[in-house]
């Protein structure tokens, strides 16, 4: 069953909370019809520009519309640049129907303190160096391992599968890393990836997964984050999933 269900709404309730926090008698369907659009909206502003959007938090009042934006920026002081917030905050407005406060998390200042351990994992991969997406890939990795963020890690997957058609190259490059952060971030128990679709160009689909630790889906009193992204390439859909497996408490008020 486990497998079969979103991790996340598997545990709802038990030790995950809801990303949309409010209460409503009436209206509820319109209410949640506002989350939808409030979230895509969001994340097709930011990813446009090359940012991330790793998890969206709502809270409703009855005046008055919280929203927690987690973003991942590849620069640091890049999430108050690329976007105009006046604009912002004024198209929220209209589609809530209710003032707006937005406050951004950027959770790339969450990895400051392990520069240090993901200097060492480049150490280890030097023979890796001369990809192109060497670095940046270590960073984000490092990112969403930090903050667990499964979300994060399937959409930056999703954008490398789209960028070059030599997929097995990146994949590879992916399992030699991931055995490394594990060691390195004791609060990370284990973690999955799965790649779906016609990888390398393949006359079919197929399915390439590993897993690194312990993932265990059917317990529910395990924390796991969850995400799914779909890659548009020019052989068709690829659909990449992660799973995070980690002994911290998620907190919904934190980048965690």
């Amino acid at each position: 069953m486990g497998q079969k269900v979103n991790a996340i709404g598997l545990r709802l309730g038990v030790n995950r909370n809801w990303d949309s926090k409010w209460f409503a008698e009436r209206k509820y369907a319109s209410s949640l019809h506002k989350d939808l659009i409030t979230t895509e909206f969001l994340t097709r502003v930011y990813e446009k520009e090359g940012i991330l959007v790793s998890r969206v938090i709502m809270k409703r009042t009855f005046d008055t519309t919280f929203i927690f934006l987690h973003l991942y920026s590849p620069a640091e002081g890049l999430v108050d640049k690329v976007v105009n917030k006046a604009t912002l905050d004024k198209t929220l407005t209209t589609i809530n129907g209710t003032e707006v406060e937005l406050k951004i998390v950027d959770v790339l200042q969450y990895t400051k303190k392990r520069m240090k351990t993901i200097r060492e994992i480049s150490m280890e991969l030097a023979a890796y160096r001369s990809r192109k997406y060497f670095n940046e890939s270590l960073q984000v990795i490092g990112t969403g391992m930090i903050v667990k963020s499964a979300l994060l890690l399937s959409k930056y997957f999703a954008s490398q599968i789209e960028k070059d058609f030599r997929h097995n190259q990146f994949i590879d490059f992916v399992k030699k890393v991931l055995p490394l952060f594990l060691e390195k971030l004791p609060e990370v128990q284990g973690v999955r990836i799965q790649f779906k679709g016609r990888l390398n160009g393949s006359d079919r689909s197929k399915t390439q997964w590993f897993k690194y630790g312990q993932i265990p889906f059917h317990t529910l009193k395990e924390r796991i984050d969850y995400g799914y992204t779909p890659a548009f390439t020019l052989y068709g859909v690829c659909g990449i999933k992660v799973w995070i497996c980690f002994a911290a408490p998620l907190d919904q008020e934190n980048v965690n």
